[in-house]
Protein backbone atom coordinates (compact mmCIF):
# COMPACT_ATOMS: atom_id res chain seq x y z
CA UNK A 1 0.00 0.00 0.00
CA UNK A 2 2.73 2.54 0.84
CA UNK A 3 4.59 1.93 -2.61
CA UNK A 4 1.73 2.27 -4.36
CA UNK A 5 0.46 5.51 -2.19
CA UNK A 6 3.53 7.18 -2.98
CA UNK A 7 3.75 6.35 -6.73
CA UNK A 8 -0.06 7.85 -7.25
CA UNK A 9 1.23 10.86 -5.11
CA UNK A 10 4.15 11.30 -6.99
CA UNK A 11 2.12 11.32 -10.05
CA UNK A 12 -0.15 14.17 -8.96
CA UNK A 13 2.90 15.92 -7.46
CA UNK A 14 4.48 15.60 -10.76
CA UNK A 15 1.15 16.71 -12.88
CA UNK A 16 0.93 19.52 -10.46
CA UNK A 17 2.96 21.97 -11.91
CA UNK A 18 1.82 21.23 -15.49
CA UNK A 19 -1.83 22.16 -14.04
CA UNK A 20 -1.31 25.99 -15.84
CA UNK A 21 -0.22 24.10 -19.26
CA UNK A 22 -2.11 26.22 -22.29
CA UNK A 23 -3.75 24.77 -25.51
CA UNK A 24 -4.82 27.15 -28.25
CA UNK A 25 -8.16 27.87 -30.03
CA UNK A 26 -8.69 29.65 -33.12
CA UNK A 27 -11.89 31.63 -33.31
CA UNK A 28 -12.71 31.76 -37.49
CA UNK A 29 -16.02 33.82 -36.87
CA UNK A 30 -17.86 31.60 -39.30
CA UNK A 31 -20.38 30.71 -36.56
CA UNK A 32 -23.00 29.35 -36.18
CA UNK A 33 -25.12 31.27 -37.03
CA UNK A 34 -23.20 31.76 -40.25
CA UNK A 35 -22.57 34.73 -41.70
CA UNK A 36 -24.22 34.58 -45.61
CA UNK A 37 -21.91 35.30 -48.58
CA UNK A 38 -22.48 38.71 -49.40
CA UNK A 39 -23.71 40.11 -46.40
CA UNK A 40 -23.33 42.40 -43.52
CA UNK A 41 -24.25 42.74 -40.14
CA UNK A 42 -24.27 44.43 -36.99
CA UNK A 43 -24.32 42.82 -33.93
CA UNK A 44 -24.28 43.16 -30.40
CA UNK A 45 -23.01 40.13 -29.55
CA UNK A 46 -21.23 36.60 -30.64
CA UNK A 47 -20.09 33.56 -29.08
CA UNK A 48 -17.71 30.71 -30.51
CA UNK A 49 -15.61 28.38 -28.88
CA UNK A 50 -15.78 29.26 -25.39
CA UNK A 51 -14.93 33.23 -26.07
CA UNK A 52 -18.29 35.61 -25.74
CA UNK A 53 -17.81 38.73 -28.05
CA UNK A 54 -19.70 42.10 -27.36
CA UNK A 55 -19.52 45.85 -28.18
CA UNK A 56 -17.96 48.50 -26.27
CA UNK A 57 -20.34 50.93 -28.08
CA UNK A 58 -22.84 50.86 -30.92
CA UNK A 59 -21.95 47.13 -31.78
CA UNK A 60 -19.78 45.46 -34.48
CA UNK A 61 -20.11 43.94 -37.95
CA UNK A 62 -20.21 40.28 -39.10
CA UNK A 63 -19.18 40.17 -42.72
CA UNK A 64 -19.61 37.17 -45.35
CA UNK A 65 -17.55 36.68 -48.38
CA UNK A 66 -18.23 37.98 -51.57
CA UNK A 67 -18.54 42.04 -51.02
CA UNK A 68 -16.29 43.74 -53.24
CA UNK A 69 -15.67 46.30 -51.48
CA UNK A 70 -14.76 44.49 -48.45
CA UNK A 71 -11.31 42.84 -47.34
CA UNK A 72 -11.33 39.16 -48.53
CA UNK A 73 -9.82 35.67 -47.37
CA UNK A 74 -12.20 32.99 -48.07
CA UNK A 75 -14.13 33.24 -45.01
CA UNK A 76 -16.43 35.24 -42.87
CA UNK A 77 -14.99 37.77 -40.02
CA UNK A 78 -15.98 40.65 -38.37
CA UNK A 79 -15.41 44.40 -38.49
CA UNK A 80 -16.21 47.89 -37.02
CA UNK A 81 -16.69 50.72 -38.91
CA UNK A 82 -17.24 54.16 -37.71
CA UNK A 83 -18.47 53.88 -33.61
CA UNK A 84 -18.13 50.24 -33.55
CA UNK A 85 -15.93 48.42 -31.21
CA UNK A 86 -15.20 45.39 -29.96
CA UNK A 87 -13.86 43.26 -26.68
CA UNK A 88 -13.94 39.89 -25.92
CA UNK A 89 -13.19 37.59 -22.82
CA UNK A 90 -13.72 33.46 -21.61
CA UNK A 91 -17.48 32.83 -21.10
CA UNK A 92 -16.46 30.78 -18.21
CA UNK A 93 -14.38 33.78 -16.27
CA UNK A 94 -10.98 31.99 -16.65
CA UNK A 95 -7.73 33.79 -17.72
CA UNK A 96 -6.33 33.26 -21.06
CA UNK A 97 -3.53 34.91 -23.81
CA UNK A 98 -3.84 35.91 -26.94
CA UNK A 99 -1.08 34.76 -29.63
CA UNK A 100 -2.21 36.29 -33.13
CA UNK A 101 -5.05 37.90 -35.04
CA UNK A 102 -5.72 38.58 -38.56
CA UNK A 103 -6.02 42.34 -39.76
CA UNK A 104 -6.94 44.83 -42.54
CA UNK A 105 -8.25 48.05 -43.46
CA UNK A 106 -11.95 48.34 -43.29
CA UNK A 107 -12.87 48.33 -46.98
CA UNK A 108 -11.25 49.53 -50.74
CA UNK A 109 -13.33 52.72 -50.43
CA UNK A 110 -10.90 53.84 -47.42
CA UNK A 111 -7.65 51.76 -47.86
CA UNK A 112 -5.25 53.62 -45.73
CA UNK A 113 -3.29 51.97 -43.39
CA UNK A 114 -5.19 51.43 -40.59
CA UNK A 115 -3.83 51.47 -36.36
CA UNK A 116 -5.66 48.52 -34.87
CA UNK A 117 -5.42 49.67 -30.30
CA UNK A 118 -5.69 46.61 -28.27
CA UNK A 119 -5.97 46.78 -24.52
CA UNK A 120 -5.43 43.73 -22.21
CA UNK A 121 -6.82 43.58 -19.04
CA UNK A 122 -4.95 41.11 -16.71
CA UNK A 123 -6.23 39.11 -13.44
CA UNK A 124 -3.21 40.72 -11.13
CA UNK A 125 -4.99 44.30 -12.07
CA UNK A 126 -2.61 45.12 -14.28
CA UNK A 127 -3.08 46.75 -18.09
CA UNK A 128 -1.17 45.84 -20.95
CA UNK A 129 -1.57 47.85 -24.60
CA UNK A 130 -0.42 47.06 -28.20
CA UNK A 131 -0.76 48.67 -31.58
CA UNK A 132 -0.48 46.88 -34.99
CA UNK A 133 -1.10 48.81 -37.99
CA UNK A 134 -2.00 47.25 -41.59
CA UNK A 135 -0.06 47.66 -44.98
CA UNK A 136 -3.14 49.33 -46.66
CA UNK A 137 -2.98 46.63 -49.07
CA UNK A 138 -6.23 45.82 -50.42
CA UNK A 139 -8.87 45.35 -53.43
CA UNK A 140 -11.36 43.50 -52.59
CA UNK A 141 -12.16 40.22 -54.30
CA UNK A 142 -8.85 41.04 -56.68
CA UNK A 143 -5.71 38.52 -55.85
CA UNK A 144 -3.60 40.63 -53.40
CA UNK A 145 -3.80 39.40 -49.78
CA UNK A 146 -5.72 41.97 -47.85
CA UNK A 147 -5.40 40.56 -44.51
CA UNK A 148 -1.93 40.28 -42.40
CA UNK A 149 -1.01 38.37 -39.66
CA UNK A 150 0.22 39.99 -36.24
CA UNK A 151 1.42 38.08 -33.13
CA UNK A 152 1.23 39.13 -30.03
CA UNK A 153 3.95 39.33 -27.53
CA UNK A 154 2.77 36.08 -25.44
CA UNK A 155 4.77 36.72 -22.18
CA UNK A 156 3.16 40.13 -21.75
CA UNK A 157 -0.69 39.02 -23.51
CA UNK A 158 -1.07 36.10 -20.82
CA UNK A 159 -3.55 35.97 -17.56
CA UNK A 160 -6.23 38.02 -19.14
CA UNK A 161 -9.45 38.32 -18.13
CA UNK A 162 -10.99 40.24 -20.94
CA UNK A 163 -9.36 42.14 -24.21
CA UNK A 164 -11.18 45.73 -25.41
CA UNK A 165 -10.55 46.88 -29.12
CA UNK A 166 -11.53 50.23 -28.53
CA UNK A 167 -10.69 51.78 -31.87
CA UNK A 168 -12.49 51.26 -35.37
CA UNK A 169 -12.05 51.35 -39.34
CA UNK A 170 -10.60 47.99 -38.94
CA UNK A 171 -11.71 44.28 -40.24
CA UNK A 172 -10.83 41.60 -38.20
CA UNK A 173 -10.52 37.10 -38.88
CA UNK A 174 -8.21 34.24 -36.90
CA UNK A 175 -7.90 35.15 -33.54
CA UNK A 176 -5.98 32.82 -31.79
CA UNK A 177 -5.97 32.83 -27.73
CA UNK A 178 -4.32 30.19 -25.45
CA UNK A 179 -6.58 28.42 -23.13
CA UNK A 180 -5.82 26.36 -19.75
CA UNK A 181 -5.54 22.60 -20.48
CA UNK A 182 -8.48 20.66 -18.33
CA UNK A 183 -6.72 17.28 -19.04
CA UNK A 184 -4.16 18.00 -15.98
CA UNK A 185 -6.49 18.70 -13.19
CA UNK A 186 -8.57 15.62 -14.25
CA UNK A 187 -5.62 13.44 -13.86
CA UNK A 188 -4.33 14.90 -10.56
CA UNK A 189 -8.24 14.09 -9.25
CA UNK A 190 -8.28 10.68 -11.06
CA UNK A 191 -4.79 9.93 -8.65
CA UNK A 192 -6.42 11.06 -5.69
CA UNK A 193 -9.63 9.72 -6.05
CA UNK A 194 -7.80 6.41 -6.98
CA UNK A 195 -5.35 6.67 -3.61
CA UNK A 196 -8.81 7.63 -1.08
CA UNK A 197 -10.63 4.24 -2.74
CA UNK A 198 -7.84 1.89 -2.12
CA UNK A 199 -7.13 3.11 1.54
CA UNK A 200 -10.78 2.22 2.27
CA UNK A 201 -10.70 -1.13 0.71
CA UNK A 202 -11.49 -3.97 3.61
CA UNK A 203 -8.80 -6.41 1.75
CA UNK A 204 -6.27 -3.61 1.71
CA UNK A 205 -3.11 -3.45 2.51
CA UNK A 206 -1.95 -6.28 0.51
CA UNK A 207 -2.12 -9.50 2.72
CA UNK A 208 0.89 -11.11 3.51
CA UNK A 209 1.79 -14.93 3.98
CA UNK A 210 4.79 -16.63 4.62
CA UNK A 211 6.92 -18.34 1.91
CA UNK A 212 7.93 -21.47 2.52
CA UNK A 213 11.11 -20.39 3.75
CA UNK A 214 9.48 -18.14 6.27
CA UNK A 215 10.09 -15.12 4.69
CA UNK A 216 6.88 -12.96 4.03
CA UNK A 217 5.36 -13.33 0.53
CA UNK A 218 2.59 -10.79 -0.62
CA UNK A 219 -0.59 -13.20 -2.29
CA UNK A 220 -0.97 -13.45 -5.85
CA UNK A 221 -4.47 -10.95 -5.77
CA UNK A 222 -2.92 -8.56 -4.07
CA UNK A 223 0.16 -8.37 -6.60
CA UNK A 224 -2.43 -9.00 -9.43
CA UNK A 225 -4.76 -5.68 -7.83
CA UNK A 226 -1.91 -3.54 -7.92
CA UNK A 227 -0.55 -4.08 -10.96
CA UNK A 228 -4.27 -3.70 -12.15
CA UNK A 229 -4.68 -0.12 -10.68
CA UNK A 230 -1.54 0.79 -11.74
CA UNK A 231 -2.28 0.25 -15.15
CA UNK A 232 -5.44 1.20 -15.72
CA UNK A 233 -4.12 4.85 -13.90
CA UNK A 234 -1.81 4.84 -16.82
CA UNK A 235 -3.80 4.65 -19.65
CA UNK A 236 -6.31 6.67 -18.61
CA UNK A 237 -3.46 9.79 -17.91
CA UNK A 238 -2.41 8.48 -21.92
CA UNK A 239 -6.48 9.20 -23.09
CA UNK A 240 -6.31 12.32 -21.07
CA UNK A 241 -3.35 13.85 -22.47
CA UNK A 242 -3.64 12.67 -25.52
Amino acid sequence: MKKLSAVLLLSAVCLAPKSHAQGTLQITFDGPPEQPPASAVTVQAYGESGLSFYSLSEGFTRVGTGLATRPQNGTAYVAAPFGESLAFLLSDGSQFGVVSIDLAEYSTVVPDPVTVHFVGYRHDGSIVTTDFTTDGIIDGTGPLADFQTFFFDTKDWSGLDRVEIPTYGWSLDNLVVSVPEPATSSGILLGAGMLIYLRRRPDWPIKHRSAPDGSPSATRSGIAFSRTVLFIYGKTLQILWA
